[in-house]
This record gives C-alpha cells, sequence and structure tokens, in this order.
C-alpha cells in the first residue's frame, strides 16, 4: 500500500514508501479510532494548557525571560485572568474544527493576516523580538515533534482511511495544527497585538514538550490496536511501474525453487496436454453460475476484463483445475476419481495431498513448488486444532481456486499485499477462538461459508474476485474491530497505571539501593524504607518523575534520615542532628497508612530512631548502631537464581510473545481450557494483557506468573501470529530435502 511522499535529491522526482502487512481499516472502527485520540488529545493539551495558564496568571516571568518585563507581565496576569474561563472551551472547538475540516479532505487554512507583510523597517523594536520569539517558539516545536513524525503519519493516515498524494502528509495532530488552534483561540479572546502574540509565545513553548509526548502516546495508542505493529517499508519511484518483488526475490521461496530447480534439472517433466473439446479461454467467473450474493451489487455487476497475457497462456494444467472445481473429473489426471473431485468441490477434507501425487512430475519446477506451498497452506489449515470444522470447510472449498490463483499470478507468493493473500490471511486470522455456538460468531462463520461458494463457483482467471470478498469480509469485521478496540480502550487505563507505578517502584528501589550500599542500617529502618520508602518514592516519582519536586523532597527526607543514624562526631554534626530531628519525625509522620501492620511498623520506627538520636547527640559518641540480623542479599540473590535456573525457558518463552499470539491456559482437571490471545504488553513490561476473540478481558499475567504458567504446562503457545502464507512456505522448507529427493 502506498502510503507517503518525499522529494528525492533529483529535481521532481518522488519517493513512494510502500507499508507491508498494513491491515484493512472500516470506517466503523476509524471513527471509534479518531474519537479515542482526540479525547487524549484534549485530556493532555488541556492539562499543559491550565498549567501555562496558571504560570501567565501568577504574574512572574520566568527565569532568563526576555521578552517579558515585570509590567508586560503584570498586564498579561490581568488578561489571562478575565478570559481564563473561555480560553479551555475555545481552543477545544478550534481544533475540532480544524480537524473535522481536515478530516473532509479540506487542506489546512493559511490565511494572510492582518499586517503580517508590514516592512520591518516600520516594526518597533518591541514588537519584532516578540515576532522572532514567537517564531522561533514555533519553529522549535516544529523540530521537537520531528522525532516520531515517520511513523505516526504513517498510521494516522491508514487510521484515516486516506490515499496516497503528492506533498508531505497533512497529520491533523501535527504542530501547525495545534499552534493554529492556539493562535486563533488568542486572538479571539485578547485582539490587542501586545497581548495575544506574548501569551501565544508562551502557550506554544510550554505545550512543546507535553505535544512530543502526546505524539508518542497517540502513537503507542493506535499501535496497541495492531495499525502497523510491525513497521516495514520499501521505496519506489511515483510514477514508474510498482516493482513487485520478484519471486527469487524472496528468500524462502528463491531458495525453494533452488532446490527444485537443481533437481529437476537431469528429471525433465512432460507437459500436460489439453483435455479434449476443453475450452476455457473465453470463460468469465459469472459463467459458472449465479448464486445469490453477499453484496448488493454484485448480481448486476459486469464481468470483469481478464487479462490478455493470462487467457492466452493459459496451461492445460489451468484447464484441468477448472474442471476440478466444477466437480469433475480430467482425463490428464485419471488419478483423480469422481469421489476425489466432488471432495475438492465440497471441501470436506484437504484434498490437495493427493493432488499433488496425482501431478507428480508434473508441470513445471514453478508449478510443482506451487502445489508443494499450496498444500502446505492447507496442511496448516487442517491440522490447526484451534479452528472450527466450519472454518476447515470454508478453507477446503477454495483449494482450488488458491492454487489457480498462484499459478496465474506468480506475485501472490512474494507479495505479501498480494489481493489473494489479503483475503486468505484476514480470513484465517479472524477464524482463530471462533465458537460455533456463539450467535455472532456463526453470522461469521456463514459468511466465510457464502464468500467461499462464490470464489469456487464464480473464479476463472479475474483475481477481482478475492478483493470483492475480501471488502465484504471486511465489512463484517470492521463493527467487530471497533467493539474489540472499544473493549480493550476501557481496559487499559487501570493496566497502564498499574504499569507507570511499578515502573516508579522500580526506580524507587534502585535509588535506595545506591544509597543502603555497604551500610548496616537496623531492622525497624529498613521496614520502613522497604515499605513506606518504596511507595513514597514511587509516588513521587508517577507525579513527576526524577526532576520533580516530590521526587527530590522524598529522597532528601531519605538521605536526611540515613544521615542522623549515622553518628557522625562533633559539635557541627550534633547541632544539624537537633535542628533536623523535629522536621524529620514530623516529614515520616506524615501520610502514614492506617492498617494495624503499617501502624506498629511506625511505631517501631519511631521508637528505634528516638534511641538512634539521643544516644548520637551525647558529647561522648558511642560505637555504631549494630544492626539487626538482616538476610544477606548477595547470599539470596545467589540462590534465587540457582533456584530460578529451570524457569529460563519458559521466561524466554514470554519474552518471545508478541501481540497477536493466542495461548491456551488450564485450570484444574475438571475446568474447561481457555483460548485467549495476546493482545497488550505494559510499556514497562510488567503485565500482559489476553483477551478472548471479543475483546473481553480473559487474563491479566506478569512476566512471572507467565513464566510459572507456563514452566507448570497451565499454559501453552497455541497460534503464532505468523502469516499464513510463511507458515506454509516454513513447513515446505522444513520437508524439502525429502521432497527434492523423491523428484
Amino acid at each position: 500500500m502506498a502510503i507517503d511522499s518525499k522529494r528525492s535529491a533529483s529535481k521532481g522526482q518522488q519517493v513512494v514508501l510502500d507499508v507491508e502487512d498494513a491491515r484493512d481499516i472500516g470506517p466503523i472502527e476509524s471513527d471509534g479510532l479518531l474519537r479515542e485520540c482526540i479525547a487524549l488529545t484534549q485530556q493532555r493539551l488541556n492539562a499543559a494548557l491550565a498549567r501555562t495558564l496558571d504560570q501567565l496568571q501568577a504574574a512572574a516571568p520566568e527565569a532568563g525571560d526576555t521578552t517579558l518585563t515585570s509590567d508586560l507581565a503584570t498586564r498579561l496576569a490581568g488578561a489571562v485572568r478575565r478570559e481564563r474561563a473561555r480560553f479551555l472551551p475555545h481552543f477545544n472547538a478550534e481544533f475540532d474544527r480544524t480537524f473535522a475540516e481536515r478530516r473532509a479532505g479540506q487542506p489546512r487554512k493559511r490565511e494572510a493576516r492582518k499586517n503580517a507583510s508590514v516592512p520591518l523597517a516600520l516594526v518597533a523594536e518591541g514588537d519584532l523580538s516578540e515576532q522572532v520569539a514567537l517564531r522561533s517558539a514555533v519553529h522549535a516545536m516544529r523540530a521537537a515533534t520531528q522525532e516520531v513524525a515517520f511513523g505516526f503519519d504513517l498510521r494516522v493516515r491508514l487510521v484515516m482511511r486516506e490515499q496516497p498524494a503528492e506533498g508531505k502528509y497533512e497529520n491533523p495532530w501535527n504542530s501547525d495544527y495545534v499552534c493554529d488552534a492556539v493562535g486563533n483561540t488568542c486572538r479571539a479572546l485578547w485582539p490587542e497585538v501586545a497581548l495575544w502574540r506574548p501569551i501565544m509565545e508562551r502557550m506554544v513553548r510550554e505545550l512543546t514538550a507535553p505535544l512530543t509526548a502526546l505524539h508518542r502516546e497517540l502513537n503507542a495508542l493506535v499501535e496497541d490496536r495492531d495499525i502497523l505493529p510491525e513497521l516495514r517499508v520499501r521505496t519506489r519511484a511515483r510514477g514508474g511501474d510498482r516493482k513487485t518483488p520478484e519471486l527469487a526475490g524472496d528468500a524462502l521461496f528463491g531458495k525453494l525453487m533452488e532446490m527444485y530447480e537443481a533437481k529437476a534439472a537431469a528429471q525433465p517433466s512432460p507437459p500436460f496436454r489439453a483435455p479434449a473439446g476443453a475450452d476455457f479461454a473465453s470463460a468469465s467467473p459469472l459463467d459458472f453460475g449465479n448464486p445469490v450474493a453477499w453484496r448488493a451489487d454484485a448480481q448486476h455487476a459486469a464481468p470483469a476484463a481478464r487479462s490478455p497475457h493470462n487467457a492466452s497462456s493459459r496451461s492445460a494444467l489451468i484447464d484441468a483445475l477448472n474442471l476440478l472445481q466444477r466437480g469433475r473429473t480430467s482425463a490428464d489426471l485419471p488419478a483423480v476419481t469422481e469421489s476425489d473431485a466432488a471432495a475438492l468441490r465440497n471441501g470436506a477434507a484437504n484434498e490437495l495431498p493427493a493432488l499433488k501425487e496425482a501431478l507428480a512430475g508434473r508441470g513445471s519446477t514453478f508449478d510443482r513448488v506451487t502445489i508443494e506451498i499450496v498444500a502446505a497452506l492447507l496442511d496448516e489449515v487442517f491440522d490447526d486444532r484451534y479452528l472450527p470444522a466450519e472454518i476447515k470447510t470454508v478453507f477446503g472449498r477454495l483449494q482450488i481456486p488458491i492454487l489457480k490463483a498462484a499459478l496465474l499470478d506468480p506475485r501472490l507468493l512474494g507479495n505479501s499485499n498480494h489481493r489473494v493473500r489479503r483475503f486468505l490471511e484476514a480470513l484465517a486470522t479472524a477464524s482463530v477462538g471462533l465458537r460455533p455456538d456463539d450467535a455472532h460468531d456463526v453470522l461469521f462463520i456463514g459468511l466465510a461459508d457464502h464468500l467461499a461458494t462464490i470464489v469456487r463457483d464464480q473464479f476463472a482467471d479475474d483475481l477481482s474476485i478475492f478483493e470483492t470478498a475480501r471488502d465484504d469480509l471486511a465489512t463484517f469485521l470492521d463493527a467487530e474491530r471497533a467493539g474489540y478496540n472499544k473493549r480493550l480502550a476501557e481496559a487499559l487505563p487501570s493496566l497502564l497505571a498499574q504499569d507507570e507505578y511499578a515502573a516508579a517502584e522500580t526506580e524507587a528501589r534502585a535509588a535506595l539501593a545506591a544509597r543502603l550500599a555497604q551500610r548496616d542500617v537496623p531492622a525497624e529502618i529498613r521496614a520502613f524504607l522497604d515499605y513506606e520508602g518504596v511507595e513514597r518514592l514511587a509516588s513521587a516519582y508517577v507525579e513527576g518523575g526524577p526532576e520533580g519536586g516530590a521526587w527530590k523532597r522524598q529522597v532528601q527526607l531519605i538521605d536526611d534520615l540515613l544521615w542522623s543514624i549515622a553518628r557522625e562526631s562533633g559539635p557541627a554534626a550534633r547541632k544539624r542532628l537537633m535542628q533536623l530531628v523535629p522536621q524529620l519525625v514530623r516529614a515520616i509522620r506524615e501520610g502514614w497508612a492506617t492498617d494495624a501492620i503499617a501502624q506498629a511498623r511506625r511505631e517501631a520506627l519511631l521508637a528505634r530512631l528516638y534511641d538512634l538520636h539521643v544516644g548520637a547527640m551525647k558529647a561522648v559518641p558511642e560505637a555504631p548502631p549494630v544492626a539487626d540480623a538482616v538476610p544477606p542479599t548477595a547470599v539470596a540473590a545467589v540462590a534465587a537464581l540457582a533456584a530460578d535456573a529451570p524457569q529460563q525457558a519458559a521466561e524466554d518463552q514470554v519474552a518471545a510473545l508478541i501481540r497477536g499470539d493466542w495461548c491456551v491456559f488450564r485450570g484444574a482437571a475438571d475446568e474447561a481450557t481457555v483460548l485467549a490471545k495476546l493482545a497488550w504488553r505494559a510499556p514497562h513490561d510488567t503485565s500482559l494483557l489476553f483477551t478472548y476473540r471479543d475483546g473481553a478481558t480473559a487474563f491479566v499475567h506478569t512476566p512471572r506468573t507467565l513464566a510459572e504458567a507456563f514452566g507448570a504446562g497451565r499454559a501453552t503457545v497455541a497460534v503464532e501470529a505468523v502469516p499464513l502464507f510463511e507458515r506454509a512456505i516454513a513447513r515446505v522448507m522444513e520437508a524439502a530435502p525429502a521432497a527434492t529427493a523423491s523428484m
């Protein structure tokens, strides 16, 4: 799918980026994702703008800010105070308006502002300084947001269901649109240029970091909804022919061809002879019947024009397959009986292995490799215990159409974006975990069966029939995917908060470990640090990060606590201790949990601190306190490492899981197994969310608990998120040595 274009070094030449494995996004899913992104945008930007309004209203220019004098800051504070209540609603309305216009296809308006082109010679020095400051802030925001612009632009374009266009992509979340909303709001509320310009400049500067963070968050959000989870692109020149990958360029397929051709060179294959009376060259897809179509307009659609190349080069093998597709035997394939032909048409079983045997030694090397791959693809389907029998029948009815399509268009096996492959991959992916007793899943199975019947009965040589089937399937899956995304969006906020806190806990424990290294700390103080200390540090980290005031205050509290029990000698140390103790005790008492265990820990800590501080204030210092028995951490770590050694394989298995993998979870002996898909992995890798097919939460595991389940056999990987065709080619590669030996 062509996604974006950029100017190359050659004048007038365009380079188009093609995204591989980009899935279809329907209008319902698109609407839901855009609403979710807009809600997050308003939440994040409104919070940042509110902080900036607070700063402006406080009439205090920032340190080093040369554009705001104290008089101007006072004027701005008054102006902001008067219009404060109107700012955020006006900004949100402006952003929504420009977004709606952009979504409707209208380009961003670059209106000429009044007096915008006044010569610089006529601009006052202060005005010029403000213009330069505003322009500098806008350029700085634009530069800062370029970090994630490439992948973010690609994903937004897919979500908005937009076709490629010349020039730079106008992402409605880019800095220009945000600056437009800020500027329009400032000009509307403060028409005087001496007010709106410095206010806007301050807004843009303060929004730069939050907007950059928002772009990362939005990019992660749509990626978590399976929008280009792996970004793989290739380039081609715009205006030229699309360069379809050569089959030899595909590593797996090229290797297979080499292996088969090397063996076939000494064993020429006899050609197929055309069956007597067979004439399919002029057939159209509609010649095979016209069952009731899923699409309302399909019954009256005119047959698509066929490629002259396909009609002229149709081999006898294709003619034989045409007969089998209609349930008739071919004189050129005497080994295929009438019952075999009927089974191929009905799809009740995988008949391609038998067909492969009947074709042994015939056709070109390409024909044989193609048959091997398609047969392996059907093996993958029929061997999959997690696909219902009804879906296996669907693929069974498509056996001959798939094989014909691969023989008619060699690009199918080397291009993951081929229209036939996209239909089959979408069908296979959506079929995992189907429940034949569920009303919604019954509808999907009925549609899949209907589409397979149409393809089987109507397909002659026009591959567009697969594209039509894919569109019908995508229409059905659109609402299903939108519902899935909605449930995922409901489940993620609490999990994200837990992940953020868990990551903050890790930072807190690391900060404590650095301060406790080589220290003997009494057990009561160690208990405080391990519980309340970690909790306070983690909460402070979540609030403002490592540079925030809350974190610095908590770190200083711990540093003061550890210094106070170090028993430094000398009058200066005792004087400092006497001043520090009241503040230290007061800070420790604040925010303590009220449960009995925490209160007992509090009383033990304060009692021990009292004894230590009294002893430290004596003129002659006592010997340093001997730490209570604390388990030697080094020995414990070594023991834990030895105990966890058998779990290493399970931990590696957890680490290798990717979004879209399905796992089977087993409970007690009398409990049914549960098939669930990995839908989300926390940014800090603290949890993994598994969902049912409809998006409802099935399990939330930490990497440790999931590794334990893998190690104990209570969980196993059922279906990996690997495309069906890739699995089929890998299967052929494994069997290739034996296959070539028997040729």
